[in-house]
This record gives structure tokens, C-alpha cells and sequence, in this order.
């Protein structure tokens, strides 16, 4: 178990590592359009929705349902701006986009397995993973995602004013 917990931990570490870097560093440095201030909070909803199904439901098959189900859909979700990705970001940023596309889908299957740490699971294979320290690395990233959230929201939308940094950034 303390080698599931280890590598749980270096995956989600280094996941919140480069979206950190892709925050604060790329989306910093160029100017986020409309869509993206818009899509990247969709983007996270839709992540931590499947962590509210782990944290407030049993695991049963209804929940199992539906956590697959918006699992699916946040993996899909977060490559809708590709496209356009390829126009306003460098090659470094693409480079990070790809990691996390690739970390994402890990950590839901690590967010899935952890079920049984916070409710009875009907599935006894997935007592195996129960863990006290998965419970508060789970919680961490649930209530770490959720204030990225509302940053994004809050900040993208409301503080920044796209004006005052296009004009900062042609004065340098």
C-alpha cells in the first residue's frame, strides 16, 4: 500500500507542479482570450465534480456510473482548446498542456481507487487502496482544485483588465 500511496502522491505533486507553471508562468506571459477565461474554469468544474461523487456518494454502481461517466467527459474537455492552443502558445506551454493530458486521466484513476477511503465500498477489491494518508492527500487536491477555481474565475473575469496589461507589457 505505501508504494500505491508514494506513487499517488508523486503523480498528483507533480500534476499541481505544472499547472502552477502553466498558470502563473504561460498564462501570465501572453494575454488569456475570452474562450480560454471561460473554458479553463469549465475545464476544473468538470475535474471536480468527479471528486465530489468520490468524497459525498458511496460506491455503488449508480456513483461508479456517473463518476465514469464525468471522468469521460473532463478528459475530453480539457483538449477543446487545442486547436487554438496552437496559435497562442509556444512550444513550451504545448509541452505542459501535453504532460497534463496525460497526468489527468492518472489522477482520476488514483481519485477512483481512493473511493473506499471515504465511504463503504460495495466492491471489496477497492479496500485494498483505504488509506488514511490517500483520504487527506484527496482532500488536499479537492480543496486545493476548488480555490483554482474560483481563482480562475475571479481573476480571469473580474480582475484582470486585458487593457491595462496590453498597454503594460508594449511599454517594456
Amino acid at each position: 500500500m505505501i508504494y500505491f500511496e508514494i506513487i499517488s502522491l508523486s503523480f498528483v505533486s507533480f500534476h499541481a507542479f505544472l499547472m502552477i507553471i502553466d498558470e502563473f508562468i504561460f498564462h501570465r506571459k501572453r494575454v488569456l482570450p475570452k474562450w480560454e477565461r471561460v473554458g479553463h474554469p469549465i475545464d476544473s468544474l468538470f475535474f471536480l465534480i468527479c471528486f465530489f461523487i468520490v468524497l459525498f456518494f458511496p460506491m455503488n454502481m449508480n456513483s461508479i456510473l456517473f463518476f465514469t461517466l464525468f471522468a469521460c467527459i473532463s478528459c475530453f474537455i480539457i483538449i477543446k482548446d487545442e486547436g487554438v492552443h496552437l496559435k497562442y502558445c509556444s512550444k513550451y506551454e504545448q509541452y505542459i498542456h501535453a504532460l497534463l493530458f496525460v497526468l489527468h486521466p492518472i489522477i482520476l484513476i488514483i481519485l477512483f481507487l481512493s473511493w473506499s477511503s471515504f465511504s463503504v465500498s460495495y466492491f471489496p477489491i477497492f479496500e485494498v487502496f483505504k488509506s488514511f494518508f490517500l483520504k487527506l492527500l484527496i482532500y488536499f487536491q479537492f480543496f486545493s482544485a476548488t480555490i483554482f477555481l474560483f481563482y480562475q474565475i475571479v481573476f480571469w473575469n473580474f480582475i484582470f483588465k486585458e487593457a491595462e496589461y496590453v498597454s503594460k507589457r508594449s511599454h517594456k
